[in-house]
């Protein structure tokens, strides 16, 4: 299996683990962290592996990378102190 195939799965499985949490209709702050995490490794792998950032010298990645994390901030701090 290549390095892209297994990426592509992961991300597939990711999404399918965080799919279910939301039709079992489970909510909360509980629910939320692991979701967010689940979203930050799957961006983590577009912004590594497809958008091919990751040997990519400079603060391209890093841009990327904090905004990722900014939005993933706001989106705990909204659900968590609201």
């Amino acid at each position: 299996m290549t390095a892209a195939t297994f990426q592509w799965l992961t991300l597939v499985t990711l999404t399918a683990l965080t799919f279910s949490v939301a039709e079992t209709g489970l909510s909360g702050s509980s629910i939320l962290i692991p979701v967010l995490l689940a979203t930050l490794l799957k961006g983590r792998l577009v912004i590594d592996r497809f958008m091919a950032l990751q040997g990519v010298s400079g603060p391209w990645r890093w841009v990327v990378l904090g905004w990722l994390l900014l939005v993933l901030g706001l989106i705990a701090y909204t659900f968590l102190y609201s």
